[in-house]
């Protein structure tokens, strides 16, 4: 174990519900993990992390000395925020800093955004890692690559159950697949058993499966049999669809994801290997699943 035992979880939504749940299983072999959720005054608290020990901590963002007091304690800070979150990852540093919090893990989970700031999303997220070097709070970097429990789903145009899908840019380019409960499970294991020196300033390149939107498709067609119709939106309608609306996100991340934005990292990058029983699935099966 690295000692970190006390943790602290902005956002908890579902990644960081499954992250909570892979802590707090750790105490079945007599470890001492606390978990402390991070949440608004409406927000709602899950009866089973409650009942498997997780502790709740009402914050308001704006007043630095609550923030302290519910970090107080904590060594660890992940951040699991959605896209409209991302902006009070600063406070959430600073207060965290004070607190004496040891390792900040920012919202990062998805694609590698090295250095990418083309977006406003993206170049928050940039200046937030950027924060956390200025006042010296150490932080890990989990890139996951795409959720294929939440991508390849009819919401997002994936609808295997009706035989189609659309997507922008070519479908060539090598994507990273990492469903949610796997990720759930490697972010824990890695904060809790590499070496505290180990995790500053670390950047994990994670992957469940690495496949292109083509050779997924392929995949699921010779897995299931069915015949998927797959339409393409070209990239120069993408980037001509830009410049009109720069701020279009769905339309960026096409884009970045057709030059290669959504994969972890390089294969030669990608550190599975800390963790040889981890055993992820694939973006397949996955896609079986959520479309069955």
């Amino acid at each position: 174990m690295s000692g970190f035992q006390s943790f602290a979880i902005a956002g908890p939504g579902n990644l960081g519900q499954q992250i909570a749940k892979s802590l707090l299983s750790y105490n079945k072999d007599s470890s001492t993990i606390a978990v402390r959720f991070l949440t608004r005054a409406w927000g709602r608290k899950s009866t089973e992390l409650l009942d498997l020990g997780a502790t709740y901590a009402e914050v308001d963002y704006d007043d630095h000395e609550s923030l302290i007091r519910a970090l107080s304690g904590s060594d660890v800070v992940i951040s699991t925020v959605g896209a409209p979150g991302l902006i009070t990852q600063f406070k959430l540093a600073d207060a965290s800093k004070a607190a004496g919090v040891k390792l900040f893990v920012p919202s990062e989970f998805g694609g590698s955004i090295d250095g990418c700031s083309d977006h406003p999303i993206f170049a928050t997220k940039n200046q937030v890692k950027k924060h956390l070097q200025d006042i010296d709070l150490p932080f890990a970097v989990f890139y996951t690559g795409l959720f294929p429990d939440y991508v390849l789903k009819s919401t997002f145009k994936f609808d295997f159950k009706g035989r189609k899908v659309f997507f922008g840019g070519s479908g060539g380019a090598p994507i990273s697949w990492t469903c949610l409960p796997d990720i759930g499970r490697f972010v824990p294991h890695a904060l809790t058993t590499v070496p505290k020196e180990e995790l500053k300033w670390r950047i994990f390149r994670i992957e469940g499966d690495r496949q292109s939107f083509n050779s997924l498709i392929s995949s699921y067609e010779q897995r299931t049999g069915a015949k998927i119709k797959v339409t393409k939106r070209p990239r120069a309608q993408l980037e001509a669809a830009l410049k009109e609306n720069p701020t279009d996100f769905l339309t960026f991340l096409y884009v970045y994801w057709d030059i290669g934005g959504a994969a972890s990292g390089k294969p030669e990058e990608i550190c599975n290997d800390i963790w040889p029983e981890w055993n992820p699935r694939s973006a397949v099966d996955i896609a079986i699943e959520v479309n069955a």
